[in-house]
């Protein structure tokens, strides 16, 4: 079945399913290793690893909700 799909949908499969996931398990991984352990430099790089796609999102939707735009006035303010 997977190699019907062709190459660009495979990616985009790839790229938005499979790839957050992945950066999930990183942070969960992250976090019960610090319960355990405590903060040291393999909890740190996991978070830090597990936080790359989320970082990204969580900046433009902060963005996005700090200032829209009038409608009327196409003008931005603070939202």
């Amino acid at each position: 079945m997977w190699v019907l799909l062709s190459s660009k949908l495979r990616t985009w499969v790839l790229l938005s399913v499979a790839v957050p996931l992945v950066s999930r398990l990183l942070r969960t991984v992250a976090a019960s290793l610090e319960k355990r352990t405590g903060h040291t430099v393999i909890t740190r790089v996991l978070a830090k690893a597990g936080d790359l796609t989320g970082r990204v999102a969580r900046k433009g939707a902060s963005k996005a909700a700090t200032t829209a735009t009038d409608a009327a006035s196409g003008q931005k303010r603070a939202a």
